[in-house]
Order: C-alpha cells, then sequence, then structure tokens
C-alpha cells in the first residue's frame, strides 16, 4: 500500500480550507505552534474563533487531520493512519505531517446554525 505524506504547512493549508467551506462566515484564525514546542517532536496546530460553530462540532470535523491519539488508560500518545482512495481508485494510507489540533472557540454554537 502506497503512504502519502501531507506536511505540517500542507496540513494547516487544508484545515483552513475545510473550514473556510463548511463555516463560510465564520473568521478562524489557523496557525502552527510556536517553533519552541517543534523541538520535543510535537507539531501543532492552533484554531482560534470567537463567534460560530460550537467547539466540539469543530473538532470533529478536523479529527482527521490529526496524527496522533491520546489514550487516556495509559496517557501515551499513539500514532493514527488515515485512508483514502486515490484518483486511480487504489487505498492509500495518508499520514499528516502534525500531531494534534487544538480548538479555542465558543462552547455552544451560535443560534443561526
Amino acid at each position: 500500500m502506497k503512504t502519502v505524506i501531507i506536511s505540517a504547512e500542507q496540513t494547516l493549508e487544508l484545515v483552513h480550507e475545510t473550514l473556510q467551506k463548511r463555516y463560510p462566515s465564520t473568521v478562524f484564525a489557523v496557525r502552527l505552534e510556536d517553533e519552541m514546542d517543534a523541538e520535543d517532536g510535537i507539531c501543532g496546530v492552533d484554531v482560534i474563533w470567537v463567534d460560530g460553530p460550537a467547539r466540539d462540532r469543530v473538532e470533529d470535523m478536523l479529527d482527521r487531520f490529526q496524527g496522533v491519539n491520546w489514550n487516556p488508560a495509559t496517557g501515551e500518545l499513539q500514532s493514527r493512519s488515515h485512508y483514502a482512495v486515490n484518483e486511480e481508485g487504489d487505498l492509500v494510507r495518508v499520514l499528516y505531517n502534525i500531531d494534534y489540533i487544538f480548538c479555542d472557540g465558543p462552547m455552544l454554537a451560535e443560534s443561526s446554525f
């Protein structure tokens, strides 16, 4: 099976595009976390917005871009793989070169959503 690695910068663009398509009237700030955090080998993305969709809706939508899961039973981070079908119809493994996405937005959605 072929593996496709999506860079952190490309993943950042995909996250932003996904948010704008789903919530075009909401302004999102999407950025890679500070360079200092990357020294530990962990790469994160911050997504911040003031009004619009509830945080849990955005977290669920962006979960597919995260490269790790936290296992509460062990307290450890575990690697994740994602799968997609390419243009030729083959199943490929997709690895996004970010570990997690931290969402900081409203706990409840605005009434218009």
